[in-house]
């Protein structure tokens, strides 16, 4: 008896990689690798691994559509031995099916817990060195980079054309030649900018978003180090004593957007005293806010936009 093929078997190639396609964007950088205590092992528990384990037809499917080996994320483990020849392999495999451009996450997971402090493990991970020498043959591939683990232990600077789009931290930034780079995420603190030399790259920077600024003082001197900022973003900013305020001007910034901390609405004054942007549209102020300090927040965003526009 001759049984009728399965509908799932029966769609399109285009379709079927349309789907595909549909389900790794999806995913935020599907990961290539899950860790263990002590493990590491291929991450086929997930697309667009998974994919390949259904069926022939699936495999072959998969292997043709560089679209969904396009994204990535791969963890550094700090591991010391070397690892085994199929993770690498597996590796490479993945980057070779993908399609130009390249998005790409790299992030810090210890899979144990050895007497060894972060530096010193990613100074003398073979396993990492392996993976890290694998990615680096793909620089010039990059569009869009996350990096979530501290690179500043690698010798290696990064030549990254088509780099658009970075999340790393300020002291990292310099490590990389992104001559289209136009949006940055990042982390600031009073020291780092101070001892940040910008290259040529942060002229081209034109959208920023800051996860943190440990003080107003290195906000305005971010202002400074992106002089053709259009937008900043800040998802929140430490002040706990007051500081100088040294006047700055950015002539490019359209728009701000600050925290407002719950109880500090004053502070909001301090974060803008002296600093001078002239094409300023819009400013918003995000947080929680009682009637009270709604009006407060309105009547200083209107007062500070009209002092702009002078």
């Amino acid at each position: 008896m001759n049984y009728p093929e399965p509908y799932i078997h029966r769609l399109p190639v285009e379709l079927l990689q349309k789907i595909f396609l549909l389900v790794v964007n999806d995913v935020y950088c599907p990961r290539i690798f899950l860790y263990g205590k002590t493990t590491i092992s291929a991450n086929f528990t997930s697309p667009p691994l998974v994919f390949t384990l259904v069926c022939c037809r699936w495999r072959a499917v998969a292997h043709t559509t560089p679209g969904i080996w396009s994204r990535i994320q791969v963890a550094f483990s700090g591991r010391p031995e070397p690892l085994k020849p199929f993770l690498p392999s597996l590796l490479e495999s993945w980057l070779g099916r993908s399609a130009q451009p390249l998005t790409l996450r790299i992030v810090f997971e210890e899979c144990y817990n050895p007497p060894y402090s972060r530096r010193q493990l990613l100074e003398s991970s073979e396993a990492d060195s392996q993976l890290f020498k694998i990615l680096l043959s793909e620089s010039r591939r990059w569009e869009t980079v996350a990096i979530a683990s501290p690179i500043q232990y690698w010798s290696h600077d990064f030549d990254t054309p088509k780099l658009t789009a970075l999340g790393c931290s300020l002291r990292d930034l310099s490590r990389f030649n992104a001559p289209d780079l136009h949006y940055l995420c990042t982390r600031v603190s009073r020291s780092a900018v101070t001892e940040f030399k910008p290259t040529p790259s942060c002229k081209n920077v034109r959208h920023l978003r800051l996860r943190d600024a440990d003080s107003a003082y290195a906000l305005r001197e971010t202002l400074v180090i992106f002089p053709h900022l259009e937008t900043i973003v800040v998802d929140a900013i430490e002040t706990h004593f007051r500081e100088e305020q040294k006047p700055i001007t950015n002539s490019c910034l359209e728009s701000m957007t600050l925290p407002l901390e719950v109880g500090r609405k004053f502070r909001l004054q301090r974060y803008l005293d002296g600093v001078h942007l002239p094409k300023l549209k819009e400013l918003i102020i995000v947080g929680g806010m009682n009637k009270e300090e709604t009006a407060y927040v309105n009547s200083l965003v209107e007062c500070y936009l009209e002092k702009c526009r002078r």
